[in-house]
């Protein structure tokens, strides 16, 4: 694979973390004393940056008033507003903001073990070749228990582990929880710069998905691995109402909406990965995918077959705009 440089923020070793939130006043204060409990290296400067994403409530003045009880004038605070709804908005809002190499995305609900900064900061810094690293989480609710239902559905809650392959999931699993996720500052923005995202997460109430999923993607199509590491715990707080049917239903509608695009995204990481495996001929593959559509039976695999073709032969997918946004991105190479 080709890892696409890009150039390293100025005096820049460290990590911000990202904590976008809604109406998250009566979240945020647990939150914010797991990260005043983090053990970190005196040698890693570290900040955090609050982002509130068109709450009405005073998500704001608690997130300043609780980091102020903890006192740690070695860990710049920041917290701002970005009034434009969703969750991709307000991240980069707050990764413009950015003073260092690395971040993570701490979602807040998110109760971060006390290693966790540090671990992430190592992870990123041992290979140039990592895009991002997640973790697992543990369910925390206010009774303890949870729905008999609830186990079938604990993925898209991002709890639990991420799968059972440990280390390198870039091809296998594709993807990682946007909770908890680490990556570096610089490809966060990168690589929203000139191909804004077509996901934006969620809004306000609106229960939207998928910009995590789409970064790793565009992570995976610019040549970087996704990282799984089961050491890296966090606590993930799931208020009661968010257990009733009623929001599980609006959750995964969510995620069968952002499916859509990210079917696509798949598709091309997936071709992409394949074509790039040692010893794998492009003319041969060309040659396979004129056979099969030309006397392959079933209709959606000939269709599969025929955008292999296009995608190789740089046909323009004018039926398809949304693949070929994806596919523009991915052949652009001064990102």
């Amino acid at each position: 694979m080709t890892i696409h440089s890009n150039k390293l923020l100025k005096d820049s070793k460290g990590l911000t973390i990202l904590i976008c939130t809604y109406n998250g006043s009566s979240r945020l204060p647990q939150t914010l004393a797991h990260l005043s409990a983090q053990i970190v290296s005196t040698t890693i400067k570290w900040e955090i940056i609050v982002i509130d994403n068109a709450s009405t409530d005073n998500s704001l003045s608690i997130a300043r008033s609780e980091w102020e009880k903890y006192n740690l004038p070695g860990v710049h605070f920041n917290a701002i507003t970005e009034s434009k709804p969703g969750k991709i908005n307000a991240l980069k809002a707050g990764s413009a903001l950015a003073q260092f190499e690395y971040l993570i995305i701490c979602d807040d609900d998110n109760w971060l073990a006390p290693d966790y900064v540090q671990k992430t900061y190592h992870l990123l810094e041992e290979d140039p070749t990592i895009g991002a690293v997640g973790g697992q989480s543990i369910m925390v609710n206010d009774s303890g228990t949870y729905p008999s239902w609830f186990e079938n559905y604990s993925e898209g809650y991002a709890i639990g582990k991420q799968g059972s392959i440990i280390g390198d999931v870039t091809s296998s699993r594709g993807y990682l929880w946007g909770a908890g996720l680490g990556t570096r500052t610089n490809l966060y923005k990168d690589l929203f710069k000139y191909f804004p995202s077509l996901l934006v997460g969620r809004e306000g109430e609106k229960l939207s998905a998928g910009e995590d999923s789409e970064y790793c993607q565009r992570l995976i199509l610019r040549g970087y691995k996704l990282i799984y590491d089961p050491t890296l715990v966090f606590n993930h707080y799931i208020p009661s109402n968010r257990l009733e049917v009623s929001y599980r239903e609006a959750l995964y509608a969510g995620f069968a909406e952002c499916s859509i695009i990210l079917e696509k995204y798949y598709f091309l990481t997936k071709l992409k990965l394949h074509l790039d495996a040692d010893g794998t001929n492009k003319f041969f593959v060309l040659l396979r995918s004129l056979f099969r559509a030309i006397f392959i039976s079933s209709k959606e695999k000939r269709n599969h077959e025929k955008k292999i073709i296009m995608y190789l032969l740089h046909f323009k997918f004018k039926k398809d705009p949304i693949l070929q946004k994806i596919i523009d991105f991915e052949r652009r190479d001064n990102l």
